[in-house]
């Protein structure tokens, strides 16, 4: 039997309690492709870097996806969508909606940055058993790595907290170097 569809808001709704930091993160499915939304703020300071691509579209509010692009930082702004109210020639009322998207390919290094009251919706595919996902932090305001850490991913909100953890209890951390 096929899945029913799912009124986004009332999902949303349901689900603002877990948009908190440091992950903001609920996951909506789970199967070949992981979909889930993305609330705001958050001030991450990781980069995450995968095998495959990720899809990024804004619901509500602007983001900051910070990227490492060939050895230098890049800041990409996905603005939230857009709706244009007109009327056609026979004076029919008509909204269109504008939305922008970001697809990252794979291998990017980055780090997105919510602002407060932001839902963004993200798409991307389930690992495979052999791959794996990095997570680094770099001296600021260089692109040296201070700390990396690979790991297997299956569950974004389960598996980054530790890391996250585990930075700013190392050496690395404590030190700068």
């Amino acid at each position: 039997m096929l899945p029913e569809t799912v009124c986004v808001n009332t999902w949303i709704a349901e689900n603002q309690r877990d948009f908190v930091p440091p992950v903001c993160n609920k996951c909506m499915f789970a199967e070949q492709l992981k979909v889930f939304y993305v609330g705001g703020p958050n001030s991450r300071k990781d980069y995450h870097l995968e095998e495959g691509e990720e899809f990024f579209y804004q619901r509500d509010g602007d983001m900051v996806l910070k990227v490492i692009e060939h050895g230098q930082p890049r800041d990409i702004v996905i603005k939230e969508g857009l709706d244009i109210k007109f009327k056609t020639p026979e004076k029919t009322a008509m909204t269109y909606n504008i939305r922008e998207i970001f697809l990252l390919p794979s291998r990017v290094e980055h780090s997105p940055q919510r602002f407060a009251n932001t839902i963004g919706f993200v798409v991307e595919r389930t690992r495979e058993n052999t791959e794996f996902d990095c997570v680094r932090y770099f001296v600021e305001p260089s692109n040296e790595r201070l700390f990396e850490r690979w790991f297997h991913l299956k569950d974004v909100v389960k598996d980054l907290p530790p890391l996250i953890k585990a930075f700013h209890s190392s050496e690395e951390y404590k030190t700068g170097m």
